[in-house]
């Protein structure tokens, strides 16, 4: 996938500056060659852009099925224990917060 969106950037590219040149030599039109232009080139360098997003993505996809084989299989997936998640708060019995912002 990532080939075919590098090959339509330059495909883009490519119709972006022959646009371009057939509206200042046919047309006479600077303005619509330069937006034919500037058009091609945004247009080519987002598909050139999302192409090697997509193609670090699948290398990231295979590096990881990779590590993931070869990790040994885990016996039951236990998990450790947390400890006693019950707090003992006898000791904040009768606590006051004292506030300096008193006006």
């Amino acid at each position: 996938m990532y080939k075919v969106m590098k090959g339509l950037s330059v495909v883009s590219v490519i119709a972006g500056v022959l646009g371009a040149v057939i509206f200042i030599l046919f047309i006479g039109s600077w303005l619509m060659a330069f937006a034919w232009l500037i058009g091609g080139a945004i247009t080519g360098i987002t598909l050139y852009t999302l192409g090697e997003i997509n193609e670090i993505a699948w290398e990231n996809n295979a590096l990881l099925r990779e590590v993931l084989h070869r990790l040994p299989e885990s016996q039951g997936e236990r998990k450790p224990p947390l400890g006693n998640s019950k707090a003992n708060l006898s000791a904040l019995n009768n606590y006051k917060m004292n506030v300096k912002d008193q006006r």
